[in-house]
């Protein structure tokens, strides 16, 4: 098994050590997990900061990156004997202006993931309820589909990114705002956003937190990644989003079930930035 997508205690919001998420991982038997801790870099909003051994430090500065890259190091050394391997990753919000944003050492880390999340629009986290209802509120169905998918097509043709994370996460409380259409929405952008990502050779991941907030599929939903696999796009991973120990692993068994479904092989797993296949071992 595999989890593309953990928050350790780097990341503002989430709890647990490197080292209590490889446990857990290793008591569930993954084979492989990626630390994809948060790169939010927006100083317009209050969480541009990263947690380093218990004190808060700008996300700009370099320092936090050598650490979080030698924590996870240490890690890979010391479960890899145990039967798991330990990805390096990054979770990068993507917005307007981000590229001038990066910390210090961002291009000298030798990252195996860097994930390209779209949460902002407008300075308003979407992934907030409070905060998407006030952009949702500006702009009908359509418009807000305009301006998300502009900005996720940006988030591509960046060419920092290796795969895009739950990128359909509008639906998240764009359902109850605009009603069930909004599951539809997809379908006038996702030519054009495949295009961009065979160009630049971007992948996308199944998001399994969804599951745990209520919502009755993954992110993207299974409709989305069948059209995102018929427009021949061919690198996907699978990710719980985990923030917490308890939380890793879970619903990756449906995330696994969609993708083959949905014509896609296996999941992808990355090292060094390289996209392979991950043969899943099928449970006896």
């Amino acid at each position: 098994m595999i989890d593309y997508h953990i928050h350790p205690n780097y990341s503002s919001d989430a709890e647990g050590s490197i080292d209590e998420f490889c446990e857990v991982a290793l008591e569930r038997e993954f084979r492989e997990i990626c630390f994809t801790t948060h790169l939010d870099t927006d100083t317009v909003r209050n969480d541009a900061y990263v947690i380093v051994r218990g004190k808060r430090v700008d996300v700009r500065s370099g320092s936090w990156l050598e650490d979080y890259e030698n924590s996870v190091r240490i890690a890979g050394d010391q479960y890899r004997g145990q039967g798991l391997e330990v990805r390096l990753g990054v979770e990068v919000d993507y917005y307007p202006g981000v590229l001038d944003h990066l910390p210090e050492r961002f291009h000298d880390t030798e990252f195996d993931l860097v994930m390209g999340s779209t949460h902002l629009v407008d300075h308003l986290a979407i992934s907030v309820k409070e905060e998407s209802h006030e952009f949702f509120s500006r702009n009908n169905m359509e418009q807000m589909g305009n301006i998300y998918f502009s900005l996720l097509m940006d988030c591509v043709e960046s060419g920092l990114f290796d795969i895009l994370g739950h990128l359909d996460l509008y639906r998240r409380y764009g359902e109850e705002f605009y009603g069930g259409k909004i599951r539809s929405l997809w379908k006038a952008h996702v030519s054009d956003l495949a295009r961009g990502m065979k160009r630049f050779n971007v992948g996308f991941e199944v998001n399994t937190s969804s599951l745990r907030k209520g919502m009755d599929e993954p992110m993207p939903e299974s409709s989305l990644v069948a059209a995102l696999r018929k427009e021949g796009i061919e690198t996907v991973t699978v990710g719980s989003d985990a923030h917490r120990p308890r939380d890793v692993g879970k619903g990756i068994e449906i995330a696994l079930k969609i993708i083959r479904e949905c014509g896609f092989d296996s999941p992808s797993s990355f090292d060094k930035r390289r996209a392979s296949p991950f043969v899943v071992q099928e449970s006896s």
